[in-house]
């Protein structure tokens, strides 16, 4: 019976650099694990010398890891875009090659047996050619998960190193991929429409955040005080600079009409920096008030997320573009509805968030307050708690080792 391996070379890179999971890392991390539970998968490092199983990193060990090079990042983010850029091209292919000397004894993999690449591959470089040549020498299956085509649809935002390397892999891992999966439906056309590639449906499970009981606040405001929540790389198709201004003009209407601005609900934008976030910071610092009721937080861990999404009355999500949009999935966990565009593939068809167009920034502004002086939120939180049945890791392995079965049989 064939095997199957799952690369986790990127899983190693990210595990040694930050500590706040990625979405693409957080599915990664939990369809490994659970096709290793269920299925008997390998996690493998794959580099041009062969394939090695790896031990996953935990959480612990990564946040150990990421505590010497978050300082680092946090100070090159004040860096100007093309020094940035350089460094993290160096940081890569450095994590990239020490991923590749980790593992165990050699594996030496029979043809026919599939290696899943289920991540990033772009974050660790010579990922991609090292899977080529596992297909290549051992006539392996390869299977491909495919989170979104933003770098090749979406240029005007990935114009940057890491961009171009991730178009050039994920289009590589596409012409030689066996069985090609996507997380929403949109990917899966742009896939069959761009690429001729039959593609099979694969939504991630809903996110379980470690619980944040026992964590300290990140927020220096009270714990009783309600906030609106985004949560996301500040990066600009995520739109963030919409809510600024947002926030400006309400805070302006607010103070005119002679009351405080503290009636205008604190925005939490909860994301890591990003070499392009330059625009968001310089209009938070022009606008005369909105920086007085947006808080950002750079840093926080799952726990401390966990805790962000409670203390929230809902979330908003106004990205341009998507390939899944998982903080809706994690809104849900823990009982709060959003706000989201329709370039959110997450939202589409949920009863429990209101979608408004892409780019439609005053039916966003409408929507966000409607719902802030309404109890709309109040009602879908209730109704979240009653009825909402969230997917499991298990479910999703499941139906991605079955496809694969299905697959091997029908070549």
């Amino acid at each position: 019976m064939p095997k199957l391996y799952v690369a986790i070379n990127d899983l190693l890179v990210y595990g040694s650099a930050i500590t706040r999971p990625t979405g693409i890392q957080r599915v990664a991390a939990g369809l490994s694990a659970a096709l290793a539970a269920r299925h008997g998968a390998t996690h493998v490092v794959v580099s041009d010398a062969g394939m090695r199983e790896v031990t996953p990193p935990t959480s612990e060990r990564r946040s150990i890891a990421a505590r010497v090079a978050e300082p680092a990042l946090w100070l090159l983010a004040r860096a100007p875009r093309r020094v940035q850029e350089r460094i993290r091209t160096v940081a890569r292919a450095l994590l990239g090659h020490l991923a590749r000397q980790r593992g165990g004894e050699l594996i030496l993999p029979r043809e026919g047996d599939w290696v899943a690449v289920i991540g990033a591959p772009w974050i660790a470089p010579g990922m991609v050619r090292a899977i080529e040549i596992a297909k290549e020498t051992h006539k392996v299956n390869v299977a491909l998960l495919v989170h979104d085509l933003l770098p090749a649809t979406s240029p005007q935002w990935f114009a940057d190193a890491q961009g171009e390397s991730a178009k050039r892999d994920i289009e590589t891992l596409i012409r030689c991929a066996d069985a090609v999966f996507a997380v929403s439906g949109e990917v899966v056309g742009e896939l069959q429409e761009r690429y001729q590639r039959p593609t099979t449906l694969l939504m991630p499970a809903d996110p379980e955040l470690q619980s944040a009981d026992q964590r300290q606040e990140p927020d220096t405001h009270g714990e009783r005080e309600r906030i609106i929540l985004c949560v996301g790389t500040l990066h600009p198709r995520k739109n963030l600079v919409a809510l600024v201004m947002i926030w400006e003009r309400w805070c302006a209407e607010v103070l005119a009409s002679g009351e405080r601005i503290d009636t205008v609900p604190r925005l939490v934008l909860a994301g890591r920096r990003h070499p392009q976030d330059g625009e968001l910071f310089r209009v938070l610092r022009k606008s005369l008030h909105a920086s007085a009721r947006i808080q950002l937080i750079h840093d926080a861990d799952d726990g401390a997320l966990a805790s962000l999404y409670r203390r929230s009355r809902f979330v908003v999500m106004p990205s341009l573009a998507e390939g899944w949009g998982l903080p809706i999935r994690e809104a849900l966990l823990a009982g709060r509805p959003s706000i989201a565009t329709d370039a959110v593939p997450a939202a589409a068809g949920s009863p429990y968030v209101s979608v408004v167009p892409a780019g439609d920034d005053l039916a966003l502004e409408a929507a966000i307050k409607s719902w802030w002086i309404g109890s709309e939120p109040e009602r879908l939180s209730k109704a979240i708690t009653e009825r909402f049945q969230p997917r499991n890791w298990s479910e999703v392995a499941d139906e991605f080792y079955q496809a694969l079965n299905v697959s091997q049989v029908s070549r």
